[in-house]
C-alpha cells in the first residue's frame, strides 16, 4: 500500500513542476508547453498472473511530452526577429562543435562581428543548404567614371528576409546580393524532442534525425521578419 500511494505523490509531483514550468516560461520566446503522461503500474507476481487477475500498483510518469502548437506573434520590427508559421525549428551549431546541432523556435537573431547570423549565446544559424550564413558589412560595387569601369567598397545598408528564408543583403542605394537562405529542420515527431534547457532541444530516437530545408517546403512552415513566436502557454489553463 505503501509503495502506491508513494508511485501516486512521486507521479502528482512531477505533473506540478511541469506545470510550474509552463507558467514560468509563459513569457519566454518560442517556448514549448509540456505536458506529463502517466501509465498505471501492475502486480506481475506469479500468484496475480496465475489468477489472471490485473491489480493496480500505483502510476507511473512515461514522459514530460513536448506540445507543439503554435504559438502568437510579437512584432518587434527588426528584420533579424524571425517567427516561424509552421513545423519547421531554427538549426543552429557552435563554433566549437560544429557537428552538435541544437534546434529552437526561438528567431532572436542579430549578426555578430564577422557577419556570421547569430543567436544571443553565440550559437550560428545554418542555412538550408547546411551552412554557416555571412552577411558581409561591405561589398564591391563595379561603378562607371567617364566610360572607364571601376570598383567601389560600399557599406551595407539593409537586410531583407523573404518568408521562403532567402536573406538579401542591400549596399549603397539600390544594390542588392542574395546571401543566404534561413534553413529549417523537421522531424518524424517534433513532440518527442529532447529538451535540454535554454530553450533548446535535442534530437533523438523517438523524434527522428532533424531534416535541414528550405522554408515552406515539405511543411517546415514559412518565416516572417520582424516578428517573434511567443509562447504557446495558456496561463487559465495551466492555472487551473
Amino acid at each position: 500500500m505503501i509503495s502506491v500511494i508513494r508511485s501516486g505523490i512521486e507521479a502528482a509531483l512531477n505533473d506540478l513542476d511541469v506545470t510550474s514550468n509552463n507558467i514560468a516560461n509563459a513569457k519566454t520566446t518560442g517556448f514549448k508547453k509540456r505536458q506529463a503522461t502517466f501509465a498505471d503500474i501492475y502486480g506481475n507476481t506469479d500468484a496475480i498472473k496465475m489468477s489472471g487477475a490485473r491489480i493496480g500498483m500505483g502510476a507511473l510518469t512515461v514522459e514530460n511530452r513536448v506540445l507543439s502548437e503554435q504559438g502568437a506573434f510579437q512584432q518587434t520590427g527588426d528584420v533579424l526577429d524571425l517567427a516561424i508559421e509552421g513545423q519547421g525549428l531554427f538549426t543552429l551549431i557552435n563554433a566549437d562543435q560544429p557537428d552538435e546541432k541544437l534546434y529552437t523556435r526561438d528567431g532572436s537573431f542579430t549578426v555578430n562581428a564577422g557577419g556570421l547570423i547569430t543567436n544571443s549565446d553565440g550559437k550560428q544559424l545554418l542555412s538550408a543548404l547546411g551552412t554557416q550564413i555571412t552577411v558581409p558589412m561591405t561589398a564591391n560595387i563595379a561603378t562607371s567614371v567617364n566610360g572607364t569601369e571601376t570598383s567601389t567598397e560600399t557599406r551595407l545598408t539593409g537586410v531583407a528576409i523573404r518568408t521562403d528564408g532567402r536573406i538579401e543583403a542591400t549596399y549603397g542605394n539600390n544594390t542588392t546580393f542574395f546571401v543566404g537562405q534561413v534553413g529549417l529542420s523537421m522531424f518524424a515527431d517534433a513532440n518527442r524532442l529532447t529538451p535540454i534547457g535554454q530553450n533548446y532541444f535535442k534530437e533523438n530516437a523517438k523524434s527522428g534525425a532533424g531534416v535541414l530545408g528550405a522554408p515552406i517546403e515539405q511543411g517546415r512552415g514559412k518565416v516572417h521578419s520582424g516578428a517573434l513566436e511567443m509562447s504557446n502557454i495558456d496561463m487559465t489553463s495551466e492555472l487551473t
